[in-house]
């Protein structure tokens, strides 16, 4: 899937309103308006025009395979089997061989150096001279970063071994993706003591956020059977009722959310004071993003990661 498709698939607008008020959106924790604030900002790893191009010249123009072996770069070049398993949540069947078809295409060190660099030429394209902010707010995510326990968060810490970008603008778009992995390790540790497989983590992700039933989760690369059969098996433990999550099922995400929150507390305290201030430059510039149309507009998107 070449860049210009896949982004064309991500930020089409939603077929239908999203709600006003989804679950996830309601009274964030510290740890979790972070993540939400900058969950644009780190995906420009990811949609950065910069980067396709980057990608292309070392002879990888599948922009999906690309994605698939920046996400798990950090990892080396695992067995398939090891890096689709610390993506969490997307079918082996996809992206499986896109990543064989990344690990083929472009050595690890040039594809890592276009994924750190290319970003920060994006965001002074878009956003212009911020050096001096982004400068102050690398550092408070940096403090964060360095107080974060890495016990079983395999992305994350593989992130922390790269080298740190002596761009500002890349600084922080590198800061915000070693943060969103940290989370993202630490929401699959999480669900994964509850018993939930990665379909059901889609499901419950989901609806949580304001989809319709099995709408991200069938972007995750997962049929209607294995869709139903997830379902089926929340619907038999109270969470799902109907098309929704039941009141045991909103209580319980919450839960799962606030256990995700507790992983991530060391961060939190680590930028200390500085917290809501870098929190709101952050969203600032997320929105900015989305604005420009560089990163994908659907709310129930950005909540979901």
């Amino acid at each position: 899937m070449d860049y210009v498709t896949m982004r064309g698939l991500f930020f089409a607008p939603p077929d239908r309103p999203r709600p006003a008020d989804p679950p996830a959106g309601r009274e964030p924790s510290p740890a979790r308006a972070l993540r939400d604030a900058m969950e644009p900002l780190a995906c420009l790893s990811i949609w950065s025009p910069e980067a396709a191009e980057g990608y292309a010249r070392l002879g990888l123009d599948d922009y999906f395979a690309a994605y698939v072996r920046e996400r798990t770069a950090p990892l080396g070049t695992p067995p398939t089997a090891v890096a689709v398993a610390a993506l969490g949540v997307f079918a082996p069947d996809l992206v499986g061989p896109e990543y064989e078809a990344g690990v083929a295409a472009v050595p690890l060190a040039d594809l890592v150096r276009v994924r750190i660099d290319a970003p920060g030429a994006t965001l002074r394209r878009l956003l212009g001279d911020v050096d001096a902010e982004a400068a102050s707010v690398v550092e408070g995510l940096r403090r964060g970063i360095d107080a974060a326990d890495s016990t079983a968060r395999l992305l994350f810490t593989g992130l922390t071994t790269e080298p740190w970008p002596t761009d500002p603008l890349a600084g922080v778009v590198h800061a915000c993706h070693v943060l969103r992995e940290h989370r993202g390790d630490s929401h699959l540790a999480v669900c994964a003591v509850d018993g939930l497989d990665a379909v059901q983590m889609n499901v419950l992700t989901e609806l949580w956020c304001g989809y319709p039933l099995g709408a991200y989760t069938a972007s995750r690369g997962w049929g209607p059977e294995q869709i139903d059969a997830a379902v089926a098996r929340l619907r038999d433990r109270g969470l799902v009722e109907e098309d929704r999550l039941s009141a045991a099922g909103l209580r319980h995400r919450a839960d799962l959310e606030g256990r995700t929150d507790a992983m991530q507390q060391s961060v939190v305290e680590a930028i200390g004071p500085d917290l809501p201030g870098i929190t709101k430059q952050l969203d600032d510039w997320s929105d900015a993003l989305i604005a420009l149309d560089a990163a994908p507009s659907d709310p129930a998107k950005r909540l979901a990661g």
